[in-house]
């Protein structure tokens, strides 16, 4: 399985252009750029700048993210929204990514699951109008926090399936698995082809409920059953890349190329020692 760079990993120390230098040094295969490091990146440089470094590099785009808390919002907000997807629909174009992240929201008060099951389906579909005479396609990522409308892999998935459009998948991040005690026989039953992306991560030794982005550790250093996620993934065929993504305030504060050659090496074992173990 190839490794992707999520620049969450480097969120406070680096900036995209250093990301992608860096992540090309280390032989990542891909990188999942953030939009937030892209608007950072165009005040200095151009679209057709990163399209040049990738049309030189052995390293590609592998997505763009995201568009965060795209549900229940006002007029406004999602106007803005649907802005920033278009900017990120014609970067993706252009330097040959085709997959957008997007988030739900959280903290949406007492509503009933059917009302956030018709909220996210809604949006979803509003915003794939947007993209829809492109390739790009919507990679639904649901947050393992008890505070986020959708938090577990069988709800996000029940979604997907109700809308059965080949364009709008899933992210599938350990992490995020875990931390609201999804069940891993859930993940047996996600269609290969519904697995937009996976993102590799480890946690400390937290209950449900109580985990954060700030608890993520390196892969091989905490308590997830990678193993077990990487099998299930093997056995319907999904063929990668893994991506690194780890939001720990700790690994901001090192040289960003120390965090990124740490998180190559820690993914490359995990994936390595699985492979020599012939799990499956």
């Amino acid at each position: 399985m190839k490794i992707a760079f999520n620049q969450a990993t480097t969120l406070a120390s680096s900036t995209l252009e250093q990301d992608l230098i860096l992540c090309e040094k280390h032989g990542y295969d891909f990188i999942e750029i953030r939009l937030d490091k892209l608007k950072e990146y165009l005040l200095t440089n151009t679209i057709d700048d990163l399209k040049d470094f990738f049309k030189n590099s052995k390293m590609k785009p592998l997505s763009l993210n995201a568009i965060e808390w795209f549900t229940f919002q006002n007029e406004t907000t999602f106007a803005l929204m649907k802005e920033d997807l278009r900017l990120l629909a014609n970067v993706g174009q252009q330097i040959g990514c085709n997959t957008i992240v997007v988030v739900p929201s959280f903290e949406i008060g007492e509503k009933h699951w059917s009302e956030i099951k018709a909220e996210t389906i809604r949006c979803l579909n509003e915003l794939f109008r947007v993209v829809q005479d492109t390739p790009m396609r919507l990679a639904l990522e649901f947050v393992g926090y008890p505070e986020c409308s959708i938090n577990t892999l069988d709800r996000a998935h029940e979604i997907i399936k109700e809308m059965n459009n080949d364009r709008i998948g899933l992210v599938i991040d350990c992490f995020h698995l875990y931390a609201m005690n999804s069940n891993l026989d859930d993940l047996k039953k996600v269609d290969r082809d519904q697995i937009f992306l996976f993102h590799i991560d480890d946690c400390e030794d937290l209950v449900p409920g109580i985990l954060r982005d700030q608890h993520r550790i390196f892969p091989g250093e905490g308590v997830i059953d990678l193993d077990t996620i990487i099998s299930i993934l093997n056995d319907k065929g999904f063929k990668g890349p893994a991506s690194i993504e780890l939001f720990r305030p700790e690994y901001w504060k090192m040289d960003p190329e120390t965090c990124i050659r740490l998180s190559k090496e820690k993914t490359e074992g995990i994936l390595k020692r699985i492979v020599s173990e012939g799990i499956s």
